[in-house]
């Protein structure tokens, strides 16, 4: 199959998982709330958000195999990639047993000091059912999943994982309609967890006959781990600390974190749309570089950053005038805390922002193997948000947290952006403002316009039909935006996709 295709397959079936799951997750969220309290969803996503601490342990080791795979595998070598899987295989296993000790100890730890009305053997039960499937998943499935993405069939982890999460997610939804005890909630998304992984398993021993996981282990041929780790520390503190702060601390609390949960749910939701589009085609640019020339691949790249700024304008601008009245309707009836925040959806639109646009070059980084660079970069993200958000905390709690993490979206996206288009492209940041200014220039008074002209929204059928009509105006817009100023790259890409779909049929 074709590099595009598969890049495409990837790109569409992590954005339906991403649709599915989010909207689902949505459902099941605000039927938890109204059943048993923000007290509860403000633990349950705290849960999820520590297992993304402890996941540190898997020390960037799946980027750094993924990287080591691609040339073997695509020149045929099954020997030495056989070799690479034996040692993933091992390493992994050992992450997985450390990953299930630490977690029952963060569990306990984390038991004694949430600020939260809930039972302690509650706490520390949702916690065990958080860490239990994501120990399994690390001793069991992921050199598999790490086979797939070296085929770049992530299509295949993500259609498997969209049966089951749907799954659990109905399942959920039943349970709380019918009365269900708390506990059952985690324990199904437990169970559904442990069936994901077992069914990646099961693809891959089936569909690649050449795997033998007995081979001699070549550790050596995996390098920068160690490059890679610091990415993942600065991602975990980045993505996890604002909710594990919120929940713990005096002025806050589970309910507190219920509120930044709702508001954070709606823009992982979006988030994991752009991040579909933007994470299928990393891999294809992975074997690019690895079979090409530099500056034959600077087109393709130049292609792809436009497409995403272009996605990102049309997403973020609709998300921007529709967040509040969302949570309004959302949260409408729910009493137990106030769940309309605006500076709240202010801040995590700009952050939003500024993580996107660079994804493009920090991919580009991990997958021509410039992991030391990557380090440096990561290094100074992570001393900048340390030392802000341990301020920020102090100083304006929520507000400053997510100030602290602006403040580092924003060094990592000059950071990374300006590697790629200073040094590893030369002189191509002109052609990069070219191709992100016309949006996010627009962006700004189109969204304040839009705001002043949307409707009273009192309902999800109202919220719907506004959705639709700005999604659709806002493409437009952004279409025309693209003939305007990048009128090249604007048909390249419809060019492209035609090209694939033609293909496909």
């Amino acid at each position: 199959m074709q590099r595009g295709k598969k890049s495409i397959l990837n790109a569409t079936a992590a954005m339906l998982l991403t649709l599915m799951n989010g909207l689902l997750g949505m459902v099941v969220t605000k039927l938890v709330i109204d059943v048993f309290g923000s007290d509860f969803n403000g633990l349950n996503s705290t849960a999820s958000q520590l297992v993304n601490i402890l996941l540190l342990l898997e020390g960037g080791f799946t980027i750094a195999t993924n990287v080591a795979m691609f040339h073997p595998y695509y020149a045929g070598d099954y020997d030495r990639v056989n070799q690479i899987l034996s040692a993933t295989h091992k390493t992994f296993r050992k992450i997985g047993i450390i990953f299930l000790g630490a977690g029952v100890a963060v569990a306990a730890g984390y038991t004694l000091v949430v600020n939260s009305g809930l039972p302690a053997e509650l706490i520390f039960t949702v916690m065990m059912m958080a860490i239990v499937p994501a120990a399994f998943n690390l001793f069991f499935a992921t050199k598999y999943r790490i086979l797939l993405q070296a085929d770049q069939k992530e299509y295949i982890i993500s259609l498997i994982t969209l049966l089951t999460i749907t799954l659990g997610h109905i399942i959920n939804i039943i349970l709380v309609l019918c009365s269900g005890k708390m506990w059952m909630i985690r324990a199904v998304t437990m169970v559904m967890a442990i069936i994901n992984s077992i069914l990646i398993g099961f693809y891959v021993k089936k569909h690649y006959r050449f795997l033998d996981f007995k081979a001699k282990p070549d550790f050596s041929a995996i390098q920068g781990t160690k490059d890679v780790m610091i990415q993942k520390i600065t991602g975990v503190i980045y993505n996890t600390a604002p909710i594990v702060f919120i929940s713990i601390s005096a002025d806050g609390g589970t309910l507190l974190a219920s509120v930044y949960a709702v508001y954070n749910n709606v823009f992982v939701l979006l988030k994991g749309v752009m991040q579909g589009l933007i994470d299928a085609p990393r891999l294809g640019l992975g074997e690019m570089m690895a079979t090409k020339k530099r500056e034959e691949v600077w087109p393709t790249f130049k292609l792809y950053q436009f497409i995403v700024f272009m996605a990102l304008f049309i997403l973020l601008t609709t998300a921007a005038v529709l967040i509040i009245p969302f949570v309004a309707v959302y949260t409408h009836g729910v009493s137990d805390t106030n769940y309309e925040k605006p500076i709240i959806a202010l801040l995590l639109v700009c952050i939003t922002f500024f993580e996107m646009i660079h994804i493009p070059s920090g991919h580009m980084i991990n997958m021509s193997g410039n992991f030391r660079i990557s380090k440096q970069i990561q290094i100074v993200a992570t001393i900048t948000l340390i030392f802000t958000m341990s301020a920020g905390v102090l100083i304006a709690g929520i507000y400053g947290i997510l100030c602290s993490v602006l403040l580092t979206a924003i060094i990592l996206a000059i950071l990374e952006i300006g590697f790629i288009h200073c040094r590893f492209f030369t002189k191509k940041i002109k052609s990069l403002l070219g191709l992100l200014l016309p949006f996010a220039i627009t962006a700004v008074p189109l969204g304040i316009l839009e705001l002043k002209l949307l409707p009273k929204i009192d309902g999800y059928l109202s919220f719907f039909i506004c959705a639709f009509i700005l999604a659709v105006g806002n493409s437009i817009i952004a279409f025309v935006l693209g003939m305007l100023f990048n009128r090249q790259q604007t048909m390249e890409a419809f060019t492209k996709i035609l090209r694939i779909v033609h293909l496909g049929k």
